[in-house]
């Protein structure tokens, strides 16, 4: 972040326009007018380049943080990936540490019956050699009924034992078998483990990431709302310029116009009416009608009045009552003799069109509607058609 907001030029500025308010009124050239307007359009100038830089490092900050958001998203994504591993890891580790005992339990009864078998044939061999190694054959040959009978005995004899030990030899065999897939599974169940180690390391080094991640969250989203409130001080600060610049130009331009008193007295007031009633309750005449910024300003602007009621200014019909561009909410009456009345920047309407009203009637509230600068009641007059100056017109 390359871009910094100047905090002490704004605050000078905040000072400036204060000092402001309470000398623009009091001008007494027009040239001490010019050099205010001058430095007030100056002053905001530095304002706006300080709040396009604010909102440049808004956006940068959004992109940072944009960017942060999506690395988390991975990190979470990694997080439970990594914990379905470690879950689906330990599982493994179980059943194999089940296949384990499950073997140890099955060696363990080969063991057995291979000692079992092995004492029967320990006890055989110890008869045998009592009987002086002949005799089992002596007493199978005399036990006999026949020679044929002598044969099937000693065949026999020679099958069981042939048996014992073929069986003996077999329940060997298998024990080798289980006591090699024993080991094999005791090489997987250490290799489980180690992954295990692994998957944990890898776990721990995951969720420090993503609290880091969490941490720049934090800063960069506090980062924005701080710019955020300088971009929101920065545009009061603005506005508050605005409204000063545009009272150092009403100041000129009363400078520049002649007295409301003189031009009452260079026109006919009883020719042309002079009946119509003061619009609002109280305040002051802002602007007059006449050239402004560069454009005819058709109408007087009545400010700061002791209450916001907008009143008819004589007995007529409503004709139009509603938004109007540059106006706002705006109201037209239609009185005698030719006179129409036109009310602008309303911030509410409380009659409607065709309605017939009478003087000092409350028409609507006073507001900042359409193209304004603050709060206040632009007031039209038209005779036949014409514009004509309203301070020709109002007591």
């Amino acid at each position: 972040m390359k871009r910094k907001i100047a905090a002490m030029a704004t605050m000078a500025v905040v000072g400036f326009g204060s000092a402001f308010f309470s000398t623009t009124a009091s001008a007494d050239s027009l040239e001490d007018l010019k050099n205010k307007e001058t430095e007030l359009q100056q002053d905001r100038k530095d304002i706006k380049a300080n709040l396009s830089e604010a909102e440049e490092e808004i956006a940068d900050i959004l992109i940072e943080l944009e960017e942060t958001n999506v690395k988390i998203s991975r990190i979470k994504k990694a997080v439970d990936e990594n914990k379905a591993s470690l879950k689906k890891n330990e599982e493994d580790i179980s059943n194999t540490q089940e296949e384990i005992d499950t073997l140890e339990v099955e060696i363990a009864k080969l063991e057995q019956a291979i000692e079992e078998r092995f004492d029967i044939l320990k006890e055989r061999a110890s008869a045998y050699q009592k009987s002086g190694g002949d005799i089992s054959y002596l007493e199978v040959l005399f036990g006999s009924q026949s020679f044929g009978d002598f044969i099937s005995r000693i065949s026999a004899i020679n099958k069981i034992t042939d048996s014992d030990v073929t069986l003996m030899e077999q329940i060997e065999a298998d024990k080798e078998i289980v006591e090699e897939k024993r080991e094999e599974v005791v090489v997987k169940l250490e290799e489980l483990k180690d992954l295990k180690l692994e998957l944990e390391e890898m776990q721990a080094l995951i969720e420090d990431q993503e609290k880091e991640a969490k941490v720049k969250q934090a800063n960069i989203e506090e980062k924005e709302e701080k710019l955020v409130a300088k971009v929101e001080e920065l545009k009061l600060e603005d506005n508050k310029l605005a409204a000063l610049e545009k009272d150092v130009k009403e100041n000129m331009t009363a400078l520049t116009q002649p007295a409301p008193d003189t031009q009452i007295a260079s026109d006919s007031v009883g020719s042309s009416g002079g009946y119509l009633a003061w619009p609002a309750v109280g305040g002051y005449i802002s602007s007059y009608v006449g050239p402004r910024w560069g454009r005819m300003h058709q109408g007087i602007d009545i400010a700061r009045p002791s209450n916001y009621n907008i009143l008819a200014a004589a007995d007529g019909v409503v004709t139009k009552a509603g938004s109007a561009g540059g106006l706002g909410n705006r109201i037209e009456i239609e009185h005698s003799d030719g006179l129409k009345t036109v009310y602008g920047h309303l911030s509410s309407i409380n009659v409607s069109v065709g309605q017939q009203v009478t003087t000092g009637t409350v028409i609507g509230i006073m507001g900042n509607t359409g193209n304004s600068t603050g709060i206040h009641l632009h007031f039209e007059v038209y005779k036949n058609g014409a514009l004509q100056d309203p301070m020709n017109y109002v007591n």
